[in-house]
């Protein structure tokens, strides 16, 4: 529940312990006095002078820490209906994944749409499948595997006639029906092809929408996460947040970026008639519009690659985000850029360099990029230059092993390491439900960045490797000024919302500490 009026209760003052602020201007503190949903007080055990009557938390030589911000969480679009569908993520042979799918089936008996969701394809170390594989067997209901990226599925024939796409259908913008030689649908949907598939399976009226994103967001306190960035909630999740705001259900804080009517669409024409980025209040605000640049397909991301001398260019970004962009900051709105390849973020660069331009007078654009997975010294100049920042997902290491041994000439995966250093803003996050893995841990994805690798002792990008105690506050403190929230939470500094989280162990990624528990607005709301 959304806590209510904390101003009757007395104020609570945590000491005997770490307290890491993530404040650069008061890095550590002997205590900390919250009060009314707020942090009233850091510094030393004085401040409990001027509270008669006051609660103490003894640390116990535990840390605290402010609560962590997932700062890319598909909550109200993937993520809170993907308990409802099958769980392909990490089933790479024709077996595993079909046996998931009877299993579903048999929860799940009708006509209705048959979904999975995780698939991985050859592509992404899995297994190739048309719609020849899926109609062997299931001939008789409409079956859809969404890639684990969110941006391909394959369907069946079913499928394929019940949404009307035929020899004789037109690639849809910025999406690919992919074809077999002789022209006919193969049942792989490609970016904005997939859009007719979404809008059927993920509607829900606004109150079963809502229940469901509360389900989804419960699960986020045991890890410590009081707060997300959700990447691309449409006008019907913008209604469910409203709805679970209203009725004070908001298990976690919600800075919500606008998107158009359906996922991986560009057209937010109409939303920007409605509350610019910055509105709301700490439960519910809304932030930058999503836009894409590119998609996460081998023909849909952007890179231009040097390497043995030679570039290599593959896939190309999209032609429609920039006159979006430049429109969204003319009316007040803030953006943040789904960015894969280095080409990509070359455009999209050029386009926010375009929208500043036509900015409204006082209005600081602050770029903000996700993904970026390859990136040149470069480009990180010219990010920090224009005081930009990015989201990153430490889970995309599990690809890395591959990236290094396929050495470049010139630019870098994964250069957390470098964009921290160069002075541009790192925001860390999930992606839920996407990816390779279940990314929701700060923790364990923490462990991931600081030893840059996947947990198997290999260090791949050596170079790129940033202190434990960097990636937390890259989780708290980046994550805030990532969603223009720096005045609000991230920090424990006086004034800010009292979202704290208690770790038990030393902040040491070889053994990592734990959740132990989760304040949220001054009230527990997890204890291990």
């Amino acid at each position: 529940m959304t806590p209510k009026n904390h101003t009757t209760k007395p104020a609570i003052a945590f000491t005997n312990g770490k307290i890491l602020t993530m404040d650069p201007k008061n890095p550590a503190a002997k205590t900390l006095v919250i009060k009314g949903g707020r942090i009233v007080g850091v510094g030393n055990d004085s401040l409990m002078r001027d509270y008669p009557g006051i609660a103490v938390q003894d640390l116990a030589g535990r840390t605290i820490i402010p609560a962590f911000i997932d700062s890319h969480n598909h909550l109200s679009s993937f993520a809170c209906f993907f308990p409802a569908w099958a769980n392909l993520i990490a089933l790479t042979t024709r077996e595993t994944i079909f046996t998931a799918l009877d299993e579903h089936a048999k929860k799940n008996p009708g006509n209705g749409w048959l979904v999975g969701f995780g698939w991985f394809d050859a592509q992404c170390g899995g297994i190739d499948l048309t719609r020849t594989d899926l109609d062997t067997i299931y001939p008789d209901r409409p079956v859809i595997l969404i890639q684990a990226t969110f941006h391909k599925s394959v369907v069946n024939t079913r499928a394929l006639d019940h949404l009307g796409i035929g020899s004789s259908s037109p690639d849809p913008r910025c999406g690919i029906i992919r074809r077999n030689p002789e022209g006919v649908p193969d049942g792989i949907l490609i970016e904005q092809a997939q859009a007719p598939v979404f809008k059927e399976i993920m509607a829900a009226d606004t109150r079963r929408h809502a229940d469901l994103i509360e389900a989804r967001a419960r699960e986020l306190l045991p890890l410590g996460i009081t707060a997300i960035h959700d990447p691309g909630v449409t006008p019907a999740a913008e209604a469910a947040y409203r709805l679970l705001s209203a009725e004070e259900r908001l298990p976690v804080s919600i800075l919500m970026m606008p998107h158009g009517t359906t996922v991986l669409d560009n057209d937010i024409g109409a939303r920007l008639s409605g509350p610019v980025t910055g509105t709301g209040d700490v439960q519910l605000r809304t932030g930058p519009v999503k836009l894409f640049a590119d998609g996460a397909t081998a023909e849909t991301v952007a890179f231009a690659m040097k390497m043995h001398g030679q570039i290599i260019k593959s896939g190309n970004y999209r032609d429609d985000f920039t006159d979006a962009l430049c429109t969204a900051t003319r009316l007040g709105f803030q953006a943040c850029i789904h960015s894969f390849g280095n080409a990509t973020t070359d455009a999209a660069l050029d386009a926010y360099e375009q929208a500043a331009k036509g900015a409204p007078a006082g209005f600081i654009l602050r770029p903000r990029l996700e993904h970026v997975t390859l990136l040149s010294d470069s480009q990180i100049e010219r990010l920090a230059d224009m005081k930009g920042c990015v989201s990153i997902q430490p889970q995309f290491l599990v690809r890395g092993e591959g990236m290094k041994r396929a050495p470049l000439d010139e630019g870098k995966w994964f250069a957390y390491g470098d964009l921290s250093r160069a002075g541009v803003v790192v925001s860390a996050s999930s992606d839920d439900p996407g990816g390779f893995m279940d990314a929701r841990d700060p923790i364990k994805c923490s462990v991931m960045g600081s030893t840059m690798s996947t947990g198997d002792g290999r260090t791949i990008f050596p170079e790129q490797v940033l202190p434990f105690e960097e990636w937390l506050r890259i989780y708290t403190a980046g994550g805030a000024w990532a969603g223009g929230q720096e005045n609000e939470r991230g920090m424990l500094k006086e004034g800010l919302v009292a979202d704290l989280v208690i770790l038990e162990g030393e902040l040491d990624p070889a053994h990592p500490p734990r959740v132990a528990e989760t304040w949220r607005d001054g009230e527990l709301v997890y204890r291990a």
